[in-house]
């Protein structure tokens, strides 16, 4: 990710005055996350995957909701993509190292778990073909597996 790209990012969101700003302004701090993952040495070459597949979704012109149609507001499924990876991130690593990345206003935690819970204001029904398009609908099938799996207490 070159700086001339978030860059770019930077002015496209901060003009945004729509609907769901409130997301949508984070599609720079997501997209520094994803970055600061990628090269953060504490991450299994596994998870350095799902960051890369989060970082192609974030550069793709062609996703689920294309900010070339769209502007600013098609941000909105790339910040799901990567807070959705970040938050996988955490349950294996550690908040803190999420957050040893994270630049945004509030806590990477808050504002991830946030992004996540309106998934449906946000996206309609279209979580899975956003995690789908990025390569992650089976660590999406894994996470569900461990939700449902019966605690061995």
């Amino acid at each position: 990710m070159t700086p001339d790209y978030l860059q770019l990012l930077k002015e496209q969101v901060s003009k945004y005055a729509g609907t769901l700003r409130d997301v949508i302004i984070l599609a720079p701090v997501y997209a520094v996350l994803m970055f600061h993952l990628q090269h953060d040495p504490r991450l299994a070459p596994q998870h350095r995957l799902w960051v890369e597949a989060a970082i192609g979704y974030l550069v793709s012109p062609h996703d689920v909701i294309p900010e070339d149609e769209v502007g600013p507001y098609g941000y909105l499924d790339d910040i799901f993509c990567c807070a959705y990876v970040a938050d996988r991130i955490a349950e294996e690593l550690g908040w803190e190292v999420v957050e040893a990345g994270w630049t945004g206003d509030g806590s990477a935690l808050e504002v991830s778990k946030n992004v996540l819970a309106r998934e449906q204001e946000l996206l309609g029904y279209a979580g899975d073909d956003v995690l789908r398009f990025a390569g992650l609908e089976d660590l999406s099938e894994e996470a569900e597996r461990e939700r449902t799996r019966p605690s061995r207490t």
